[in-house]
């Protein structure tokens, strides 16, 4: 078993990351508008918002493991635990999904990333696997496609 020195380490690690990553994505969004018109908020505005979430809530578990670091110092964690291994496979597939999202375009990546996701979740339904995928894709469709007019990133061989 491979395991972490202790709880604080590993949130001062995770803290300083989410805050790092919720400061990067507030960045990338703030590059849309980010004002309210008549149609609703501007295309930056919900990621700007969900990366200062991010940010907001790095910076509570940095308080929380400062405030609590005795008790936290004691706590043993285990890096290679069943759980975490899912965890880390669930991180891997974000990543495959973006670098799809780009190759292939959202949709495609979005087909290939929901069952994927189900599976690493053992789900074993491929029925109602098959189904979920395509009424999400259908919904983020006609929500973000059709009401939204939100054009999804494209394959970069449409471009």
């Amino acid at each position: 078993m491979i395991y972490m020195n202790n709880m604080a380490v590993c949130n001062y690690i995770v803290g300083v990351l989410g805050a790092v990553i919720g400061g990067l994505i507030m960045q990338a969004a703030a590059a849309f508008p980010l004002e309210f018109t008549e149609n609703g908020p501007g295309p930056g505005f919900w990621p700007f918002t969900l990366g200062a979430v991010l940010g907001a809530v790095s910076v509570l578990l940095l308080l929380y493991t400062f405030i609590n670091k005795t008790d936290l110092h004691g706590v043993k964690v285990q890096l290679s635990s069943t759980g975490n291994k899912r965890v880390y496979l669930m991180m891997g597939l974000v990543v495959v999904f973006c670098v799809l999202i780009s190759i292939l375009g959202f949709y495609p990546a979005a087909a290939l990333m929901i069952p994927a996701v189900m599976r690493l979740m053992d789900y074993r339904n491929y029925k109602v696997i098959g189904l979920t995928t395509v009424l999400s894709l259908l919904f983020i469709y006609l929500v973000f496609g059709m009401l939204l007019h939100t054009q999804m990133p494209q394959s970069v061989f449409m471009e």
